[in-house]
C-alpha cells in the first residue's frame, strides 16, 4: 500500500490550522491572553481584535490647501485669517467675503470653496480670482474615517502607516496578541559551531539564522541549542521545552542516527503532519503535546529553510491570529523539468521575462537561496516557459 503524503498546500493549511487551534486552546493560560500597548510599543505586533476609530478624520471641515475661504461670487471683501489649530467658528462667513486660511484649518460655516493662493490676487482690500476652478478644495469632516468605523480587523499587523492612521483617529493604545515563544534545537554530532569544519563535519548554519527567520514571522525565539545524535538526549530536550513552538533541524529521516520521530513518541506528542509530498523538505514533521507544537525539519540546509518557510510561517500566523497569507502566481521564463512525483520547490530570481530558477541549489546547498527573490513550486511533470506557477514569499525579502 502506497502512503499518500499531504501536498505542500495542504500541509501549509494544516500548519496554520494547528496554530489557530493551539492559540484557542491556550487562550486562558496565564500570560497567554492579549495585552494592551501604546501605539509606539505595538508597532509590528498583531491586533487581537478589530480596531475602531474614536473620532472622525478630519474632525472638521477643513481647507485642503493654503488660500482663502470664500462665500458667494467674487470679488470678496477680506476678513481675519484662519490658521491650522484654530477653534472652529460657528459664525457663518457672509456672502461676498473671504478669509485667508492655511492648510488643515477649519473653514467657517457658509464657506463655498477655498480659492488657492496661486489662483487669486489681492488689491484694494479685495480678493479677485483670476483662475477659474470648479474644485472646492475643502476636506469634509469624516472624509477619510468616521467615528466607530473599523480601521483594521483583528489579525492585522500594526505597521507604521496603520499606527499613524490609528493615531489620527484618536486611538492611543491597542490590544495585541501575545508573541509566541520559540526554541530552536539543532541536532547532529557532525555539526560544529565555529571555523572551517574538518572532513565529516558541517558548520552550524541554523542556530543564528532560524531564530531570525522566526522573528520575522512574529515569534519570540528565546534560545537555540545544539543536540547530539542520541535518542535519550533528543527526547529530553523536546520533553523539557515549555515554549509555544519548538523548531528542530535534523533527525527526521529513517537512518540509525535519526531519533526525532522516536523522541516525539516517547514524550507523548501527537503527530499531525508526517512528511510532505515536496522536494526538498519531504521528511518534515509537525507534532503537538499540550501547549507546545513541534516543527521538525530535515538537516540539509535548503530543505530546512524550505520547510520553515512553507510550514513555519503559516504556523506562527495561526498562533498570532493572522490569516494565512495567500499564494499568488509567478510566470516561468524558462522550462523547469520535474520528472519525479511530488512538487519541486526552487529558489528563483525575478527577471523582466519572468522567474528563472537560481543556480547552485539542491537540498544541501544554500548558494541559490542566498540571492533569491522567492520560492516557486513546480508540480509533478514540470512547467514550461510562459506558464504560471505558485510562488512562496521569502520572509527576509
Amino acid at each position: 500500500m502506497t502512503l499518500v503524503l499531504p501536498s505542500w498546500s495542504d500541509a501549509r493549511h494544516e500548519a496554520h490550522r494547528q496554530g489557530v487551534r493551539l492559540a484557542a486552546d491556550t487562550a486562558t493560560d496565564p500570560g497567554a491572553g492579549p495585552v494592551r500597548l501604546d501605539l509606539a510599543s505595538a508597532l509590528g505586533r498583531t491586533l487581537a481584535g478589530d480596531l475602531a476609530a474614536r473620532g472622525d478624520v478630519p474632525g472638521h471641515d477643513g481647507a485642503a490647501m493654503d488660500g482663502w475661504a470664500v462665500a458667494g461670487p467674487g470679488p470678496w471683501v477680506l476678513g481675519a485669517p484662519i490658521v491650522a489649530g484654530a477653534v472652529p467658528s460657528d459664525v457663518p462667513l457672509p456672502t461676498g467675503h473671504a478669509r485667508p486660511i492655511t492648510t488643515g484649518a477649519p473653514v467657517p460655516p457658509g464657506t463655498e470653496a477655498v480659492v488657492r493662493s496661486e489662483d487669486a490676487t489681492v488689491g484694494d482690500g479685495r480678493l479677485v480670482r483670476h483662475t477659474p476652478s470648479t474644485r472646492r478644495h475643502v476636506r469634509p469632516a469624516g472624509e477619510e474615517v468616521t467615528r466607530d468605523q473599523v480601521l483594521f480587523a483583528g489579525g492585522t499587523v500594526l505597521t507604521p502607516p496603520r499606527a499613524a492612521l490609528a493615531a489620527a483617529s484618536g486611538v492611543d493604545d491597542v490590544r495585541v496578541a501575545p508573541v509566541p515563544t520559540a526554541r530552536v534545537a539543532v541536532l547532529g554530532d557532525e555539526v560544529v559551531g565555529a571555523g572551517v569544519p574538518r572532513p565529516g563535519q558541517v558548520r552550524d548554519v541554523f542556530s543564528h539564522t532560524l531564530p531570525a527567520v522566526l522573528g520575522t514571522f512574529g515569534a519570540d525565539p528565546v534560545s537555540s541549542d545544539r543536540v547530539p545524535d542520541d535518542p535519550d538526549t533528543t527526547a529530553r530536550v523536546l520533553d523539557a521545552a515549555r515554549e509555544r513552538l519548538v523548531v528542530s533541524t535534523g533527525g527526521t529521516a529513517g537512518s540509525s542516527t535519526d531519533h526525532v520521530r522516536g523522541a516525539l513518541a516517547r514524550i507523548g506528542a501527537e503527530l499531525l503532519v508526517d512528511r510532505v509530498d515536496v522536494r526538498p523538505g519531504r521528511p518534515m514533521l509537525l507534532a503537538r503535546r499540550g501547549p507546545t507544537v513541534f516543527l521538525c525539519l530535515p538537516g540539509n540546509p535548503m530543505a530546512a529553510m524550505v520547510g520553515l518557510v512553507l510550514l513555519g510561517g503559516p504556523l506562527v500566523a495561526g498562533l498570532l491570529g493572522r490569516p494565512l497569507e495567500p499564494v499568488g502566481r509567478v510566470r516561468l521564463a524558462v522550462d523547469v523539468p520535474n520528472d519525479r512525483p511530488g512538487a519541486l520547490v526552487l529558489a528563483y530570481r525575478a527577471t523582466p521575462e519572468g522567474a528563472v530558477p537560481a543556480s547552485h541549489q539542491t537540498s544541501a546547498m544554500l548558494r541559490g537561496l542566498a540571492d533569491a527573490d522567492g520560492l516557486l513550486v513546480v508540480p509533478a511533470g514540470g512547467g514550461v516557459a510562459g506558464e504560471d506557477v505558485p510562488p512562496v514569499r521569502l520572509p527576509w525579502c
